[in-house]
Order: C-alpha cells, then structure tokens, then sequence
C-alpha cells in the first residue's frame, strides 16, 4: 500500500465508532472494493504529477483549473447538489435530516471549490474575470457519467445510494489533495488544494457515516453496491457493470478524483 493511501486510512478509514451498525458491511466493501480503486488512482495521481512537473511549463496547471472550475462551478454544483437534495422524499425528510444538512454544506462548499480554480487562472494572468470562463468550453463541460451522469440519477434509486459517491469518490479526493500537496510548491497552485483538503474530508466522512449509520438493511446496502460497482466500473471494469453485457472501456476517462483538486476532474 502506498504511504499516502496508508496514512490517510490509519487516520479516517479504519477507525469506527463502537456499536456502528453499518460499520461491519462498510469495512468489508473498503476491503474487497475500494482499497484496490484508491491505489490505482492514486498511483496514477502522482505519475501524472511526476510528468507534469518534468515538463518545466504551467499549461497543465491552466488545464486543471479550467476543469476543477467545470467540474465545481457554480451552475454545475447547484444542479447535481440539489438533485441529491431531492431523492429523499418530503415523507422522509425527518428520517435523513443529518444526511440532508450534510449535503446542503457541501453545495456551499462545492461553490467555494470552483472559486479556488479561478483564482488560479486569475493569478496567472489566464482570464482577467471570471465572467471570461463563460466563453471557454473547457471551463463549462463535464463529461464523467461515473459522477454527474450518477448523481443526477440517484433521486431516482435509493436516499442512500449517494453514499457510495461520498464514500469512495470523496477519498480519491483527499489522496489526490495530499499528493498534490506533498509534490508541488507552486503557491497558486497549493492554495487551490489546501483550501479543499478539510471540506473535501468532511464530504468523505459524511460517506462513511451514511454507511455506518444508515445503511444497515439488504435494500440500501445492494443499491450502495450497484452505485458503488458503476464507478469503480469507469476505471477499468473491475466493479460491477452498468448493465448486462457491459464491457470495459478500452480507455477509460479519467474518474473523479484523478489527477485534479477536489476529486471531480
């Protein structure tokens, strides 16, 4: 295992709360599931950090703000936030009301997010307001259905499907953070990730605490199950296919959480 991937399990992923009734069927899914995504994106992480910095230019610090930015922009973060917000049902409310306090933070946060990406572009001198970025394509266009094509589906699968977005694609988050910060000393750059690094664990750790503490019936378990076998799917089709017959991608995007700040390159 690698020490980044080591260091951040040891303090977030193994400790549990006694008597956590999920605690048991989220530990078995980290084992057999997402230790084996996390190292694989992580690796990938930080090859693409070595390549980048042996470039001796900024252009791949251009091209990962514009894409931090239309990843967590404003516009994108309030539409497939908000649509988490609503797949649990007004009947339900009272029953997720952590769960939902949760996810209103984290559009706040999201939004915060995509600023930290502008600031890079402004302080490089790469658009001069952030109203520019409205005419760059790059900045406006998300293509990763193993994230936003997901979230925009899970008011239609189960309140607690999510949690294995927040779980698993949340860490890859923090490991890309913590790889950023160990490789790289431009200021600009470590602000965008530093800013992030406390929000985007506290968007894992609602994850965890939706498995440990909410999904502990066969019914929410399989549906975390299913979600969490589509996106592990996306990295190369060792999770479960998104429907019969399914086959790998020769190559795959990159998933949320490779290669650029805040998990959702």
């Amino acid at each position: 295992m690698h020490p980044i991937l080591e260091e951040f399990c040891d303090k977030w992923v193994w400790p549990t709360m006694p008597g956590a009734p999920g605690a048991e069927f989220r530990l078995k899914l980290t084992r057999e599931h997402c230790l084996k995504g996390w190292e694989i994106l992580l690796e990938r992480n930080i090859r693409d950090i070595e390549q980048e910095l042996a470039a001796n230019d900024e252009s791949w610090k251009r091209d990962h703000a514009l894409r931090g930015y239309a990843a967590e922009g404003v516009q994108m973060s309030i539409k497939q936030m908000s649509a988490q917000l609503l797949s649990v049902d007004i009947g339900d409310q009272e029953n997720y009301i952590d769960l939902q306090r949760m996810r209103a933070r984290q559009i706040w946060d999201e939004c915060k997010h995509s600023k930290l990406h502008a600031d890079v572009l402004l302080g490089k001198g790469w658009v001069k307001n952030e109203r520019e970025l409205m005419d760059i394509a790059e900045a406006n266009v998300q293509p990763l259905p193993a994230y936003f094509g997901l979230s925009m589906m899970f008011p239609h699968i189960h309140p607690l499907a999510r949690a294995a977005q927040n779980y698993y694609t949340e860490a890859n988050a923090c490991l890309g953070i913590m790889a950023y910060l160990k490789m790289v000393d431009d200021p600009l750059v470590r602000h965008e990730h530093l800013s992030q690094r406390d929000e985007e664990l506290m968007h894992f750790m609602e994850g965890k605490f939706q498995l440990d503490f909410y999904c502990t019936t066969p019914e929410s378990q399989h549906h975390v199950e299913d979600a969490l076998g589509y996106l592990l799917h996306q990295i190369g089709g060792f999770g479960r296919s998104p429907q019969p017959g399914a086959h790998p991608l020769p190559n795959p995007p990159p998933l949320a959480g490779e290669g650029r700040v805040g998990g959702k390159r």
